[in-house]
């Protein structure tokens, strides 16, 4: 137990060099009872002033986070709407809906996928169409641009003990050709649609590029606030009673003590 010994004594010692330090003079000055209330005048004036600092440095602090708070908010806006225009003139390929075979669906294309290649569509005025022979139930599609695709989807049920290609029953397949013929229509709609939500994202995207209010008012708020804090006369009065207190010391002592 030592070693906690030593921290003790280090503790003590550190405490005493430091009152020695903030009370100039000697031991007497800084320990003795005859001179306890010139200690806690100047230990007073110095709380004081600390304590309307630390008012005024919290509230420059608040008024500095409100304008922060208010660029970052602006900031935020701006992406958001620029991330929302970019989607909206470079849709893409959309979230994955579906799946059947080769073929896969998204949110604004069609994919299908062979043995040498993956090609895909824009779902945009796409005609759907389901066919059936003998072997095979197929999926032809073509869009507003000529682009076409297709998918054949072998009979149910498999021969017995062999392993041949995958096997679809008819339902499941009509019942994807129903999916892609319900993206189509979303489709259409969010082309008819997207001039004018372009133009709106567009508008909204000038108006928060100019408006900067929000910010322009919380920095007012934080040159006022630093005013008031330059101008509060509760900071003078207790700066002089600080001022005095040093000097009172300094006067007993022939000690200039820090502040």
């Amino acid at each position: 137990m030592a070693w906690l010994g030593v921290i003790v004594l280090a503790g003590v010692g550190f405490w005493v060099g430091r009152r020695l330090h903030r009370y100039p003079g000697g031991w007497a000055f800084a320990f003795g009872l005859r001179y306890e209330s010139d200690r806690d005048a100047l230990a007073n004036a110095r709380s004081e002033v600390r304590a309307q600092t630390r008012k005024a440095d919290r509230d420059v602090s608040l008024a500095r986070s409100a304008v922060t708070a208010a660029e970052t908010s602006r900031k935020r806006r701006l992406r958001e709407l620029g991330q929302k225009q970019t989607r909206l003139r470079h849709p893409g390929s959309g979230e994955r809906t579906g799946s059947l075979g080769a073929l896969t669906l998204f949110q604004h294309r069609l994919m299908v996928k062979s043995d040498s290649e993956i090609s895909s569509a824009e779902l945009a005025q796409m005609e759907v169409h389901f066919t059936t022979d003998q072997t095979y139930h197929y999926i032809y599609c073509i869009n507003s641009g000529g682009q076409s695709l297709q998918a054949k989807y072998r009979h149910l049920p498999p021969a017995p003990e062999t392993q041949e290609e995958r096997r679809f029953d008819e339902s499941t397949v009509r019942d994807f050709v129903r999916d892609i013929e319900k993206a189509v229509a979303r489709e259409n709609s969010f082309r008819e649609q997207l001039p004018h939500q372009l133009a709106v994202v567009e508008s909204e995207l000038e108006e928060a590029e100019n408006d900067t209010s929000a910010a322009d008012a919380a920095r007012e708020r934080l040159e006022e606030v630093r005013e008031r804090n330059r101008q509060d006369p509760r900071s003078k009065v207790l700066e002089q009673k600080l001022a005095a207190a040093l000097t009172d010391w300094e006067e007993l002592t022939g000690h200039v003590p820090p502040r």
